[in-house]
C-alpha cells in the first residue's frame, strides 16, 4: 500500500498513530521555572522552660534570678519580664537586684557566678494557710531580643 493511500485511509478512519487525524497539535512544552525558594513558615513559639521551687508556706522567697551578661561579666542591659498566668495561690514580684547567677559549671559564663551581677530578681509568698502545688507562667525577653517561656511550679511546705 502506498504512503498517500495509507494517510488518505487514516484520515477516513480517524487516526494516525493513535490520535485523531485532524487533532488539535500537542502543547508546547511549558516554559522552565526558576527553583522555589525557601517556603515561608511560620514562626516558631519560644520554648517553654519548666522551674520548680519549694518554699515555706507564708513566707516571701526569692526563687528565682535571671541576669544576661557578657563573658566580662558585664551586663547586656535589662531583662523584661512578662506574668502570662498568675499563681493562684500566691503573689508574684519582680525587682531589679544585685545577685550571683548560677551559671553550670562548663559554662564560658561560670566565673560570674563568684560576683554580684546586676539582673531581675523573683520572688513569691503563697497565701496564709495555702499548702500545696502552685503554677503560674512568665515571659522573659533578653535584651538581645530573645525570649522564653516558664512555667513555674512552686510546691509550698
Amino acid at each position: 500500500m502506498r504512503l498517500a493511500t495509507r494517510i488518505l485511509l487514516a484520515a477516513l478512519l480517524g487516526t494516525v498513530a493513535g490520535r485523531p487525524a485532524w487533532a488539535e497539535p500537542a502543547p508546547a512544552p511549558a516554559a522552565p521555572q526558576p527553583p522555589a525558594g525557601p517556603q515561608a513558615t511560620a514562626p516558631q513559639a519560644p520554648p517553654v522552660l519548666p522551674l520548680m521551687r519549694v518554699v515555706p508556706k507564708g513566707e516571701a522567697r526569692s526563687i528565682g534570678f535571671f541576669a544576661a551578661l557578657f563573658p566580662d561579666c558585664s551586663s547586656q542591659g535589662p531583662i523584661v519580664v512578662r506574668l502570662l498566668a498568675p499563681p493562684k495561690h500566691g503573689t508574684v514580684s519582680f525587682s531589679e537586684a544585685d545577685s550571683f547567677p548560677r551559671y553550670a559549671a562548663g559554662s564560658p559564663l561560670a566565673a560570674c557566678n563568684a560576683k554580684r551581677v546586676p539582673g531581675l530578681k523573683m520572688v513569691y509568698e503563697s497565701e496564709e494557710g495555702f499548702e500545696g502545688l502552685d503554677t503560674y507562667r512568665i515571659f522573659l525577653i533578653n535584651p538581645d531580643g530573645t525570649g522564653f517561656e516558664s512555667e513555674v511550679k512552686v510546691s509550698v511546705r
